[in-house]
């Protein structure tokens, strides 16, 4: 569990090559860090280096980034091994902590754009960044602008997959009981089975990553991702309206 003193700190998910590299300048440069892993010999390598360390079950479980200390993080590195993971935690993260800087490793460099999408401000590629590198995004941010070609939505889509998580639209009716209540409180509600990461209002403008004290409102489109089964069984529970269109084809133009 992260110390509650943790504040304004890094949090390295993945402690491979480069997650290690980047521990060792981050402790160099006397930033506040701490890794999760979940990989017997990674955690072991963490412990042996004496870095802070979160043994999480399942990193792609909001709670271990909550139990890490992620609302009051400054920075979130996503460096596991596949582009898929790093998408997931991603997506998560920014839902967790809208002003959260988030560092997100790609094997190719075609990833970039959608890992741009899922809310990462900076893409790191190992074959071209270094871990000393990575310590200067940190410090020195830059804001890049927030991707939003069609043709990217439905690469993340296919990443996604991997995992066995899908995006699903539902609209709310005008007289639904969700009206009113917070994004927290619905995924309360859902028990963790999806998290919301994009809203379109009534009047068309749609909103990405939105923040958790966001408050539904009539005709609302909730844009959730998760296990499809879970997502569709959670509405029809609680006889909602719920929309097919956008399944498997990305988030809505």
């Amino acid at each position: 569990m992260a110390s509650p003193e943790l504040r304004n700190h890094v949090i390295i998910c993945g402690y491979g090559f480069l997650g290690r590299s980047l521990a060792a300048d981050l402790t160099s440069a006397g930033l506040p860090f701490i890794v999760i892993d979940n990989q017997r010999e990674h955690v072991r390598l963490a412990q042996q280096m004496g870095h802070p360390l979160y043994r999480g079950d399942d990193l792609m479980d909001e709670n271990e980034l909550l139990a890490v200390g992620i609302e009051q993080a400054q920075t979130l590195v996503a460096v596991l091994p596949d582009d898929a993971s790093n998408v997931f935690i991603t997506l998560t993260a920014r839902r967790l902590n809208h002003k959260l800087q988030i560092l997100a490793r790609g094997d190719l460099p075609a990833t970039e754009s959608k890992l741009r999408f899922a809310g990462a401000d900076h893409v790191i590629l190992p074959a071209s960044i270094s871990a000393q590198r990575m310590v200067q995004l940190i410090t020195r941010p830059t804001v890049l602008d927030f991707l939003e070609a069609k043709e990217e939505r439905s690469h993340l889509i296919e990443l996604l997959t991997q995992l066995d998580v899908q995006i699903e639209q539902f609209t709310l009716p005008l007289d639904s009981p969700l009206v009113g209540l917070a994004i927290a409180d619905l995924e309360g509600r859902g028990r963790g089975h999806f998290i919301i990461i994009a809203l379109r209002r009534a009047n068309g403008v749609l909103v990405t990553h939105p923040p958790l004290t966001v408050v539904l409102e009539p005709a609302d489109t909730i844009i959730a991702l998760g296990h499809l089964a879970e997502i569709r069984l959670f509405f029809q529970q609680n006889a909602y309206r719920y929309q097919m269109r956008y399944r498997g084809r990305g988030l809505p133009s």
